[in-house]
């Protein structure tokens, strides 16, 4: 296993093969490139990447670090993006409905009958729409995913429902896209993994998967490998060497059993449509953009009203939500008097980030594929924004430095 001093001295001997050269630092700090160097070179995580593209051309893009063995990071390297993929399942909802092969306003309890109504308000309907705004009700139980021989329905438990009516209060989560995974199998007949590439990410140009789907051989074993700091260590989190080498979607399987025994439309959490995307950050720049110029996901549906204390903003990281994306309005943005739309990511051991600048007509991705220890995991905020800590805030500097050009 390799200690954090053997993937710095390693992908310091690489950076040179994972974008353009190290600029020389500015007046104010370091350049661009700089900045994710660093984040390798001073031992915050084992790679790093950003791309910024302005009217669909790459103004800027440049990775550091290892991926995983001997492959370097690069800006086409693939990982587990973490909720960003809420993206693409969302994108995938609205364009089915574009196409009049679902309705979302159709109400949960079309597909799931009473076990999907609140119980405390049987008579409040719960449409599609709702849970790509956070706004159903519904909250993450304890265990919000199934291997292939469960049914979503098993779990549902009487503390996935907040208190109140569904409908207007927000409260992030995850559970909600493995229902919505699960809808959109039974309304279309077809696997979520299979159904995502048809519909949003064969159509973007994209080699992208949900939990590896359809990449590549080449492109997986290229992929990068997220860490965690256990006890001063690098661990792998997700995606380690026999995963990387693996064929086939990697899903959870019980013994003997198969991918071809799943019966679609059981499971919508099976190809973890949370945050199970695998994608690279060039790749996220096309898919953020088109959703955020869809005008029904990246309308606000949601805005915190103080007064009315209508959701939980987890201490200011949400503000605004559309039917999918995060929207960031100018006065509350990560890049200060600039909107954005998109979506953060945080789990297994990445920090990452894509957004769309609509008055810029700009896109920006970044990833970090590295976390602190657990008993670290609370990183502070950084003084940007409330959405960003101190592991991420040098590619967010970096890029809001380059937006600004």
């Amino acid at each position: 296993m390799m200690d954090r001093r053997s993937f710095v001295a390693l992908g310091l001997s690489v950076l040179g093969a994972c974008g353009r050269a190290a600029g020389a630092e500015g007046e104010d700090g370091p350049s661009p490139e700089g900045a994710i160097d660093n984040i390798v070179a001073n031992g915050i995580a084992p790679a790093a990447g950003l791309v910024v593209r302005k009217g669909g051309k790459t103004v800027f893009a440049h990775g550091a670090g290892i991926a995983n063995g001997g492959h370097p990071f690069r800006t086409d390297t693939k990982m587990r993006v973490a909720s960003v993929s809420k993206l693409a399942v969302a994108l995938t909802a609205h364009r089915l409905a574009e196409r009049g092969e679902i309705d979302l306003d159709t109400p949960l309890s079309f597909w799931f009958g009473d076990a999907l109504r609140h119980p405390d308000f049987p008579d409040v309907d719960i449409p599609v729409r709702h849970l790509m705004s956070h706004t159903s009700g519904l909250q993450d139980p304890e265990v919000y995913w199934y291997t292939e021989t469960g049914r979503i329905e098993d779990l549902f438990t009487p503390d996935m429902w907040l208190p109140g009516p569904p409908g207007g209060y927000f409260t992030y989560c995850n559970f909600g896209w493995g229902i919505l995974a699960t809808v959109l199998e039974r309304q279309v007949g077809e696997r979520f993994d299979l159904l995502a590439d048809r519909i949003t990410l064969g159509p973007l140009g994209v080699t992208a998967g949900f939990n590896w789907s359809g990449v590549p051989k080449e492109e997986r074993r290229a992929g990068a490998t997220l860490m965690r700091k256990i006890d001063g260590e690098w661990t792998v989190q997700v995606d380690g060497p026999d995963m990387l080498e693996g064929s086939g979607p990697a899903i959870m399987m019980p013994p003997g059993k198969s991918l071809e025994d799943y019966e679609v439309g059981t499971n919508g959490t099976l190809f973890s449509p949370q945050g199970g995307l695998r994608a690279s950050l060039e790749e996220l720049c096309p898919l953020v953009r088109t959703i955020a110029v869809n005008e029904t996901a990246a309308r606000p549906a949601w805005v915190f009203n103080p007064a009315a204390q209508n959701g939980d903003t987890d201490n200011g990281y949400f503000s605004v939500y559309g039917e999918g994306p995060q929207i960031h309005p100018p006065s509350d943005s990560p890049v200060p008097g600039v909107k954005l739309i998109g979506h953060h990511g945080e789990a297994y051991g990445l920090y990452s980030g894509a957004w769309h600048a609509p008055d810029l007509d700009a896109e920006i991705a970044y990833a970090i594929t590295g976390m602190p220890a657990p008993e670290d995991a609370e990183v502070p905020p950084s003084s940007i924004h409330r959405t960003v800590n101190a592991w991420d805030a040098p590619a967010v500097r970096a890029a809001a430095d380059l937006l600004r050009r």
